[in-house]
């Protein structure tokens, strides 16, 4: 098929300018509006949710298992750490284009057409769970969304200073928008459970460059817990950061552990909802410098 342009084509593997088109599955939740930048867009209907993506050098990284793609993580991470909603990103197609295409309403139209013959064509080879991340377009579950008011610039605002996010920020953020997806199936619960623990370390190496940046010499993990006792403006229980975190950790990943074997560790939902609750918003300072719970999506 043509392009808009005519020069906007899929391609079935990476590219060096083009770009990444991604599904959004009704098991997400996500704004009432589009928002779109110059060099990334997130549109919104009733029938059809999804993003894009400018592809201006070959994404980084390679995992044949892993389908979040480094470039597309500033965009979800924006409307996470803003409060505009926990995108679910599932399919998408990649497109290669040889010149730098503007985000125009036209290339915006094509974009979504190539993304419903992409997801045409998957059809034939999805499996039955892949049924549940339809969209309406094509006889899926209605969309959830949500009017979040005025956050188009605090979307705006975080993606541009993600755009520029340090391997460990980008692997935090990420680990993020993967728990959120992975608890809306609950027997998947205690991987997203995992997901916030990496998110967790992430955070933990982030605050003590935070805190040797500002001058401290050799900061340890109390540095650590008494930081984000400042900036959150309470005391929390630990002696170290998240200690009792850390500690489910521990049983979750490790078997033989310090704290006792068991077949099935004992895990509360509080300890997804509750650490959960904490780290978007302690994200959100480490990116932003605001740290404020106000504006989490409900």
């Amino acid at each position: 098929m043509d392009g808009y342009y005519g020069q906007v084509k899929q391609s079935y593997k990476p590219v060096a300018s083009g770009f990444h088109i991604r599904l959004m599955s009704p098991l997400g939740v996500y704004p009432d509006r589009s928002i779109i930048l110059a060099d990334a867009a997130f549109i919104v209907s009733p029938e059809l949710c999804f993003s894009i993506v400018r592809i201006v050098k070959e994404d980084w990284g390679f995992s044949e298992v892993d389908s979040l793609a480094p470039l597309d993580i500033p965009l979800f991470g924006g409307l996470i750490l803003s409060g505009a909603g926990y995108p679910y990103p599932f399919s998408g197609a990649t497109l290669e284009s040889q010149t730098h295409e503007a985000l125009t309403p036209g290339c915006i139209a094509e974009c979504r057409q190539h993304l419903l013959i992409a997801l045409e064509e998957q059809k034939a080879h999805e499996g039955p769970a892949a049924i549940v991340h339809r969209p309406p377009i094509l006889g899926g579950r209605a969309y959830d969304l949500y009017d979040y008011g005025g956050l188009t610039e605090r979307v705006r605002d975080c993606i541009a200073l993600l755009d520029t996010a340090s391997p460990v920020m980008l692997r935090g953020i990420a680990s993020l928008i993967k728990a959120q997806m992975a608890w809306r199936h609950g027997e998947f619960a205690d991987a997203a459970c995992i997901y916030l623990w990496i998110a967790l370390d992430a955070a933990h190496s982030l605050t003590l460059q935070k805190l040797r940046e500002s001058g401290v010499q050799n900061p340890t993990s109390k540095d650590a817990s008494d930081h984000f006792d400042e900036i959150a403006g309470f005391e929390t229980p630990w002696e170290k950061f998240f200690e009792e975190d850390y500690e489910n950790r521990i049983r979750a990943i490790h078997p033989d552990n310090r704290f006792g074997a068991e077949a099935r560790p004992q895990f509360l939902a509080d300890d997804f909802y509750e650490l959960n609750e904490l780290l978007i918003p302690y994200f959100r300072y480490l990116v932003t410098g605001e740290f404020n719970n106000r504006y989490m999506a409900e």
